[in-house]
Protein backbone atom coordinates (compact mmCIF):
# COMPACT_ATOMS: atom_id res chain seq x y z
CA UNK A 1 0.00 0.00 0.00
CA UNK A 2 1.69 3.42 -0.96
CA UNK A 3 1.70 6.13 1.98
CA UNK A 4 1.19 8.61 -0.86
CA UNK A 5 -2.51 9.46 -2.65
CA UNK A 6 -4.11 6.95 -4.46
CA UNK A 7 -3.34 7.20 -7.86
CA UNK A 8 -6.44 8.39 -10.49
CA UNK A 9 -6.87 8.38 -13.91
CA UNK A 10 -9.44 11.07 -15.53
CA UNK A 11 -11.52 10.33 -18.83
CA UNK A 12 -13.67 12.23 -20.91
CA UNK A 13 -16.36 10.05 -21.88
CA UNK A 14 -19.11 7.95 -20.21
CA UNK A 15 -20.45 5.29 -22.32
CA UNK A 16 -23.77 2.70 -21.04
CA UNK A 17 -23.60 -0.92 -21.73
CA UNK A 18 -25.40 -3.59 -22.01
CA UNK A 19 -24.61 -6.57 -19.12
CA UNK A 20 -23.05 -9.23 -21.32
CA UNK A 21 -24.80 -12.20 -22.73
CA UNK A 22 -21.59 -14.79 -22.36
CA UNK A 23 -18.33 -14.77 -21.15
CA UNK A 24 -16.56 -13.93 -24.01
CA UNK A 25 -16.60 -10.28 -22.83
CA UNK A 26 -18.08 -8.57 -25.48
CA UNK A 27 -20.66 -5.29 -24.20
CA UNK A 28 -22.99 -3.06 -26.39
CA UNK A 29 -23.25 0.48 -26.57
CA UNK A 30 -26.62 0.99 -24.89
CA UNK A 31 -26.63 4.89 -25.53
CA UNK A 32 -24.66 7.68 -27.29
CA UNK A 33 -21.18 8.26 -25.11
CA UNK A 34 -21.15 11.02 -22.34
CA UNK A 35 -19.52 14.06 -22.40
CA UNK A 36 -17.95 14.73 -18.97
CA UNK A 37 -15.21 14.55 -16.58
CA UNK A 38 -14.84 11.27 -14.86
CA UNK A 39 -12.06 10.78 -12.39
CA UNK A 40 -11.70 6.96 -10.87
CA UNK A 41 -9.71 6.36 -7.86
CA UNK A 42 -8.17 3.09 -6.92
CA UNK A 43 -9.17 2.50 -2.73
CA UNK A 44 -7.60 -0.04 -1.27
CA UNK A 45 -9.81 -3.48 -0.89
CA UNK A 46 -9.77 -4.67 2.72
CA UNK A 47 -8.40 -7.95 3.56
CA UNK A 48 -6.63 -7.84 0.09
CA UNK A 49 -2.41 -7.46 -1.14
CA UNK A 50 -4.12 -4.99 -3.49
CA UNK A 51 -1.61 -2.87 -6.07
CA UNK A 52 -3.44 0.53 -5.84
CA UNK A 53 -1.36 1.04 -9.38
CA UNK A 54 -2.71 -1.74 -11.09
CA UNK A 55 -6.28 -2.16 -12.65
CA UNK A 56 -7.63 -5.81 -11.79
CA UNK A 57 -4.75 -7.30 -9.42
CA UNK A 58 -7.07 -8.36 -6.97
CA UNK A 59 -10.86 -9.56 -7.40
CA UNK A 60 -13.53 -7.23 -7.35
CA UNK A 61 -11.09 -4.23 -7.53
CA UNK A 62 -12.91 -1.52 -6.01
CA UNK A 63 -13.17 2.08 -6.98
CA UNK A 64 -14.44 5.68 -5.98
CA UNK A 65 -15.52 8.06 -9.05
CA UNK A 66 -16.41 11.45 -9.17
CA UNK A 67 -18.27 13.22 -12.72
CA UNK A 68 -17.62 16.88 -10.90
CA UNK A 69 -21.02 16.91 -8.95
CA UNK A 70 -21.36 13.80 -6.72
CA UNK A 71 -19.44 10.75 -5.91
CA UNK A 72 -19.71 7.01 -6.63
CA UNK A 73 -18.36 3.71 -6.37
CA UNK A 74 -17.26 1.12 -9.12
CA UNK A 75 -15.59 -2.08 -9.38
CA UNK A 76 -13.26 -2.84 -12.38
CA UNK A 77 -14.57 -5.27 -14.56
CA UNK A 78 -11.91 -5.03 -17.64
CA UNK A 79 -9.68 -3.16 -19.89
CA UNK A 80 -9.84 -3.00 -24.16
CA UNK A 81 -6.33 -4.64 -25.62
CA UNK A 82 -4.62 -1.10 -26.42
CA UNK A 83 -4.87 0.33 -22.60
CA UNK A 84 -7.19 3.28 -24.05
CA UNK A 85 -10.83 2.35 -22.17
CA UNK A 86 -11.58 0.29 -19.44
CA UNK A 87 -14.93 -1.08 -18.05
CA UNK A 88 -16.86 -1.28 -14.82
CA UNK A 89 -19.65 -2.03 -13.01
CA UNK A 90 -21.62 -0.30 -10.55
CA UNK A 91 -22.13 -1.44 -6.77
CA UNK A 92 -25.63 -1.95 -6.75
CA UNK A 93 -28.42 -4.43 -6.58
CA UNK A 94 -28.98 -4.39 -10.08
CA UNK A 95 -25.40 -4.00 -11.90
CA UNK A 96 -25.15 -1.28 -14.39
CA UNK A 97 -21.46 -1.45 -17.24
CA UNK A 98 -19.47 1.45 -17.95
CA UNK A 99 -16.99 1.83 -19.69
CA UNK A 100 -14.88 4.79 -19.47
CA UNK A 101 -12.53 6.40 -22.36
CA UNK A 102 -11.19 9.47 -24.41
CA UNK A 103 -13.45 8.18 -27.57
CA UNK A 104 -16.98 8.47 -28.19
CA UNK A 105 -18.90 5.13 -29.01
CA UNK A 106 -22.32 5.07 -30.70
CA UNK A 107 -25.11 3.43 -29.25
CA UNK A 108 -24.91 -0.22 -30.75
CA UNK A 109 -20.96 -0.54 -30.59
CA UNK A 110 -19.57 -3.78 -29.70
CA UNK A 111 -16.53 -3.55 -27.29
CA UNK A 112 -14.76 -6.25 -26.20
CA UNK A 113 -12.19 -6.57 -23.25
CA UNK A 114 -9.57 -8.56 -22.02
CA UNK A 115 -9.72 -8.94 -18.03
CA UNK A 116 -6.11 -10.16 -17.57
CA UNK A 117 -3.43 -7.28 -17.61
CA UNK A 118 -0.29 -7.89 -19.68
CA UNK A 119 3.02 -5.87 -19.63
CA UNK A 120 4.43 -3.88 -22.40
CA UNK A 121 7.95 -4.72 -22.67
CA UNK A 122 10.95 -5.93 -24.44
CA UNK A 123 12.76 -9.19 -23.66
CA UNK A 124 16.19 -9.65 -22.52
CA UNK A 125 19.11 -8.92 -25.22
CA UNK A 126 17.26 -6.53 -27.10
CA UNK A 127 19.64 -3.78 -28.27
CA UNK A 128 18.59 -0.22 -27.18
CA UNK A 129 20.01 2.89 -29.02
CA UNK A 130 22.21 5.33 -27.06
CA UNK A 131 24.59 7.76 -26.67
CA UNK A 132 27.22 5.39 -25.71
CA UNK A 133 26.17 2.72 -28.43
CA UNK A 134 23.83 0.05 -28.97
CA UNK A 135 23.08 -1.50 -25.29
CA UNK A 136 21.37 -4.37 -24.20
CA UNK A 137 18.33 -3.37 -22.39
CA UNK A 138 19.59 -5.54 -19.56
CA UNK A 139 22.67 -3.65 -18.91
CA UNK A 140 21.17 -0.19 -19.07
CA UNK A 141 21.50 2.38 -16.40
CA UNK A 142 19.18 4.99 -14.54
CA UNK A 143 20.85 8.00 -16.29
CA UNK A 144 22.28 6.96 -19.47
CA UNK A 145 20.93 8.92 -22.42
CA UNK A 146 18.27 6.66 -25.04
CA UNK A 147 19.03 7.86 -28.36
CA UNK A 148 15.26 7.67 -30.20
CA UNK A 149 13.50 7.67 -33.28
CA UNK A 150 13.69 11.26 -34.04
CA UNK A 151 17.63 11.23 -32.70
CA UNK A 152 16.78 13.79 -30.10
CA UNK A 153 18.82 12.18 -26.86
CA UNK A 154 16.66 11.25 -23.78
CA UNK A 155 18.25 10.43 -19.95
CA UNK A 156 16.49 7.32 -18.71
CA UNK A 157 14.42 7.51 -15.43
CA UNK A 158 13.50 3.88 -14.19
CA UNK A 159 13.95 0.68 -15.33
CA UNK A 160 11.72 -2.48 -14.84
CA UNK A 161 11.67 -6.42 -15.32
CA UNK A 162 10.12 -9.30 -14.41
CA UNK A 163 10.78 -12.84 -14.90
CA UNK A 164 7.85 -15.21 -16.22
CA UNK A 165 7.38 -18.98 -16.21
CA UNK A 166 6.11 -19.56 -20.10
CA UNK A 167 4.17 -22.69 -17.99
CA UNK A 168 2.36 -19.38 -16.75
CA UNK A 169 1.46 -17.54 -19.67
CA UNK A 170 -1.90 -18.43 -21.82
CA UNK A 171 -0.94 -18.47 -25.94
CA UNK A 172 -2.43 -15.19 -26.52
CA UNK A 173 0.00 -13.86 -23.98
CA UNK A 174 3.07 -15.50 -25.68
CA UNK A 175 6.02 -13.20 -26.41
CA UNK A 176 5.92 -11.83 -29.90
CA UNK A 177 8.99 -12.58 -32.21
CA UNK A 178 9.62 -9.86 -34.84
CA UNK A 179 12.03 -11.57 -37.43
CA UNK A 180 15.10 -9.02 -38.48
CA UNK A 181 14.16 -6.95 -41.18
CA UNK A 182 10.31 -7.65 -40.60
CA UNK A 183 9.60 -4.18 -41.70
CA UNK A 184 12.53 -3.09 -43.87
CA UNK A 185 15.92 -3.48 -44.04
CA UNK A 186 17.47 -3.11 -41.11
CA UNK A 187 14.39 -3.26 -39.41
CA UNK A 188 15.19 -4.82 -36.90
CA UNK A 189 18.34 -5.68 -37.49
CA UNK A 190 17.96 -8.84 -35.51
CA UNK A 191 15.48 -10.77 -34.13
CA UNK A 192 13.36 -9.00 -31.45
CA UNK A 193 11.25 -10.09 -28.97
CA UNK A 194 8.17 -7.48 -27.75
CA UNK A 195 5.11 -8.60 -25.14
CA UNK A 196 2.27 -8.75 -27.37
CA UNK A 197 0.46 -5.46 -26.56
CA UNK A 198 4.14 -3.61 -26.95
CA UNK A 199 3.32 -0.76 -29.73
CA UNK A 200 5.32 0.25 -32.75
CA UNK A 201 5.81 3.22 -34.33
CA UNK A 202 4.55 2.92 -37.99
CA UNK A 203 3.57 5.46 -40.81
CA UNK A 204 5.76 7.58 -40.09
CA UNK A 205 7.58 10.06 -42.15
CA UNK A 206 11.80 9.59 -42.68
CA UNK A 207 12.03 12.17 -39.58
CA UNK A 208 9.75 10.22 -37.03
CA UNK A 209 7.70 12.43 -37.49
CA UNK A 210 3.66 11.66 -37.07
CA UNK A 211 2.41 8.31 -37.39
CA UNK A 212 0.67 5.84 -34.90
CA UNK A 213 1.69 3.30 -32.09
CA UNK A 214 0.28 0.03 -33.13
CA UNK A 215 0.48 -3.20 -30.18
CA UNK A 216 2.41 -5.73 -32.24
CA UNK A 217 0.33 -8.31 -32.09
CA UNK A 218 -2.15 -6.59 -34.42
CA UNK A 219 1.17 -7.06 -36.92
CA UNK A 220 0.82 -10.91 -36.30
CA UNK A 221 1.31 -12.46 -40.01
CA UNK A 222 2.26 -15.91 -38.69
CA UNK A 223 5.70 -15.11 -40.64
CA UNK A 224 7.77 -12.30 -40.13
CA UNK A 225 5.95 -11.59 -36.49
CA UNK A 226 4.62 -14.48 -34.68
CA UNK A 227 3.87 -15.63 -31.30
CA UNK A 228 6.15 -17.68 -30.03
CA UNK A 229 5.81 -20.33 -27.03
CA UNK A 230 8.85 -19.57 -24.18
CA UNK A 231 10.24 -21.85 -21.43
CA UNK A 232 10.81 -18.41 -19.78
CA UNK A 233 10.64 -14.76 -20.49
CA UNK A 234 12.35 -11.77 -18.56
CA UNK A 235 10.56 -8.49 -19.73
CA UNK A 236 12.12 -5.31 -20.19
CA UNK A 237 10.91 -1.56 -19.90
CA UNK A 238 11.94 1.46 -19.80
CA UNK A 239 10.99 4.63 -19.01
CA UNK A 240 12.39 8.17 -20.51
CA UNK A 241 11.62 11.60 -18.44
CA UNK A 242 8.98 11.70 -21.14
CA UNK A 243 7.17 9.23 -23.15
CA UNK A 244 8.43 9.03 -26.50
CA UNK A 245 9.83 6.41 -28.88
CA UNK A 246 13.28 4.04 -28.48
CA UNK A 247 14.86 2.50 -30.86
CA UNK A 248 14.90 -1.40 -30.42
CA UNK A 249 17.04 -3.38 -32.65
CA UNK A 250 16.93 -0.28 -34.34
CA UNK A 251 12.84 -0.96 -35.04
CA UNK A 252 10.73 2.45 -33.26
CA UNK A 253 8.75 1.47 -29.98
CA UNK A 254 7.84 2.82 -27.53
CA UNK A 255 9.35 3.67 -24.13
CA UNK A 256 7.22 2.95 -20.92
CA UNK A 257 4.31 4.64 -20.24
CA UNK A 258 2.74 4.62 -16.60
CA UNK A 259 -0.79 4.15 -16.62
CA UNK A 260 -1.57 2.56 -13.23
CA UNK A 261 0.93 -0.81 -14.38
CA UNK A 262 4.03 -0.19 -12.65
CA UNK A 263 3.45 -2.63 -10.60
CA UNK A 264 3.77 -5.36 -12.88
CA UNK A 265 7.78 -5.16 -12.20
CA UNK A 266 9.83 -6.26 -9.56
CA UNK A 267 10.87 -2.22 -9.43
CA UNK A 268 7.65 -1.00 -8.95
CA UNK A 269 8.60 0.81 -5.21
CA UNK A 270 12.11 2.21 -7.05
CA UNK A 271 9.89 5.27 -8.74
CA UNK A 272 8.99 6.68 -5.36
CA UNK A 273 12.75 7.62 -4.76
CA UNK A 274 11.66 10.30 -7.79
CA UNK A 275 8.25 10.72 -7.97
CA UNK A 276 7.41 10.53 -3.78
CA UNK A 277 3.82 12.01 -4.77
CA UNK A 278 3.33 8.86 -6.98
CA UNK A 279 1.60 11.03 -9.59
CA UNK A 280 0.65 8.59 -12.48
CA UNK A 281 1.02 10.48 -16.01
CA UNK A 282 -2.08 8.63 -17.63
CA UNK A 283 -2.68 7.49 -21.25
CA UNK A 284 -2.81 11.12 -21.85
CA UNK A 285 0.93 11.59 -21.80
CA UNK A 286 1.48 9.31 -24.76
CA UNK A 287 3.56 11.15 -27.61
CA UNK A 288 1.11 9.44 -30.55
CA UNK A 289 -2.12 8.18 -30.88
CA UNK A 290 -2.54 4.29 -30.77
CA UNK A 291 -4.52 2.33 -33.25
CA UNK A 292 -5.24 -1.25 -33.24
CA UNK A 293 -7.45 -1.91 -36.19
CA UNK A 294 -8.64 0.21 -39.42
CA UNK A 295 -7.06 1.64 -42.72
CA UNK A 296 -3.59 2.49 -41.20
CA UNK A 297 -3.37 -0.70 -39.53
CA UNK A 298 -4.70 -2.63 -43.05
CA UNK A 299 -2.11 -1.14 -44.94
CA UNK A 300 0.48 -1.69 -42.58
CA UNK A 301 -0.23 -5.01 -42.45
CA UNK A 302 -0.23 -5.02 -46.48
CA UNK A 303 3.07 -3.61 -46.42
CA UNK A 304 4.61 -6.33 -44.23
CA UNK A 305 3.53 -8.82 -46.46
CA UNK A 306 4.78 -7.10 -49.80
CA UNK A 307 8.52 -6.71 -47.54
CA UNK A 308 7.96 -10.52 -46.89
CA UNK A 309 7.14 -11.69 -50.40
CA UNK A 310 10.18 -9.69 -51.69
CA UNK A 311 12.53 -11.15 -49.90
CA UNK A 312 11.30 -14.39 -50.06
CA UNK A 313 11.31 -13.95 -54.25
CA UNK A 314 14.73 -12.47 -53.76
CA UNK A 315 15.73 -15.44 -52.06
CA UNK A 316 14.37 -18.05 -54.68
CA UNK A 317 15.15 -16.11 -57.77
CA UNK A 318 16.31 -18.60 -60.77
CA UNK A 319 20.05 -18.38 -62.07
CA UNK A 320 19.75 -17.02 -65.37
CA UNK A 321 20.05 -19.69 -69.00
CA UNK A 322 23.51 -18.08 -69.76
CA UNK A 323 24.62 -17.80 -66.10
CA UNK A 324 23.71 -22.18 -65.86
CA UNK A 325 25.55 -22.73 -69.15
CA UNK A 326 28.71 -21.20 -67.82
CA UNK A 327 28.73 -22.87 -64.88
CA UNK A 328 28.45 -26.18 -66.70
CA UNK A 329 30.98 -25.49 -69.38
Amino acid sequence: MSSGPSPTVTFTRRTLLNAPTSATGTYTASKDSYVGTYTLTDVPDAGKADALTQLGDVTRDAFTGNNGTRDFSRTYVGETSDKLNVVFVSNSARPTYFIYSNNSYLAGSTVTIDRSAFALCFGSGTLIATARGQVAVEDLRIGDLAVTASGAQRPITWIGHRHLEGKALDADKYPVRVRANAFGHGLPARDLTLSPGHPVLVGADADAGGGVLVPVMSLINGTTIDRVAPEAVTYWHIELDSHDILLAEGLPAESFLDFGCRAFFDEASDHALHNPDFVVPGLSARCRPVAVDGPLVEAERARLDAVFSAALAAQCAWIDTDTLSNLAA
